[in-house]
């Protein structure tokens, strides 16, 4: 209710600004953390995969936080705004406009050459603390693992979102490890956020629908369950600064009718969530 007023509502005009200031100064705080030192040992091991839309300073923020700790590592951003950005040693995938989030994900995804992919949304902010090396070494020394997933910081709220389990559509397949467990002391789960490592080709086994533009998450991990195990690393870790003030983006984000009508065909219910 309190976002509806502050975002929608009559608090917009008081709240904007004091979250764009919020933002801002815990992005700054978090500069001045401990920062690793620049690692170049996964170039050829590890892609970081982007999907971007109508948000070029966002995306710009993302790619400078991935640059402070991994000067070369390779990104790829699947980008289908009107002007599709162009970012130094950035490859970009320019899509038609408002092609969608699946199409974007999957059109990344056919590009990636590294055996190992990293899975982010662009609003995602890394830490100069945002260690891949160990996280990737989890993946590569249990092969019964699929994705990985880390741990997002809602900003301004400072929220550690924990893995939802459950949150998935009704389905008759069968984990292939029992939701809940742990391999190697990481949590199983059936849904992680859209900040995780996987295996390239195993990934590439469920791959995104390009006909949902919005909402293809929990689509993405109710086709995953019983061909991929998924798994929760806390120590993995992001920020996350959404933009719920950027009216131009938020019409095109909140435009699901399409989406959530497919999906109800699909698995009988109908499903709000990302």
């Amino acid at each position: 209710m309190l976002r509806r007023l502050a975002v929608d509502g009559p608090l917009r005009p008081l709240a904007a600004p004091l979250h764009a200031l919020a933002i801002r100064a815990e992005l700054a705080a978090a500069r001045i953390l401990p920062m690793l030192a620049p690692d170049r040992s996964l170039d050829d091991q590890l892609t970081i995969l982007v999907k971007t839309f109508e948000r070029p300073a966002i995306v710009r923020r993302l790619v400078a936080s991935i640059r402070h700790g991994y000067p070369s590592l390779p990104i790829i951003v699947a980008d289908d705004s009107r002007l599709p950005i162009e970012i130094p040693g950035v490859a970009t995938v320019a899509l038609p406009f408002d092609t969608g989030v699946s199409a974007g994900r999957q059109a990344g995804l056919d590009r990636v050459k590294t055996p190992f992919v990293l899975v982010a949304d662009d609003d995602f902010v890394f830490l100069p603390s945002t260690a891949l090396a160990p996280a990737l070494a989890k993946l590569a020394r249990n092969p019964s693992i699929d994705i990985l997933g880390g741990q997002l910081i809602d900003l301004p709220q400072l929220r550690f979102r924990e893995p939802p389990l459950g949150q998935i559509f009704a389905t008759s397949a069968t984990p292939l490890v029992p939701i809940g467990s742990a391999i190697d002391g990481l949590l199983v789960c059936d849904k992680v956020a859209n900040f995780y490592l996987a295996r390239t080709e195993r990934l590439r086994l469920v791959g995104w629908d390009a006909a949902l533009r919005r909402i293809d998450h929990a689509d993405f991990f109710t086709r995953a369950l019983g061909v991929l195990v998924t798994v929760f690393d806390r120590e993995l870790r992001a920020l996350h600064a959404q933009t719920p003030f950027d009216a131009a983006y938020m019409k095109h984000r909140l435009d699901v009718a399409h989406d959530r009508a497919l999906l109800a065909a699909r698995w009988g219910v109908r499903h709000a969530e990302r």
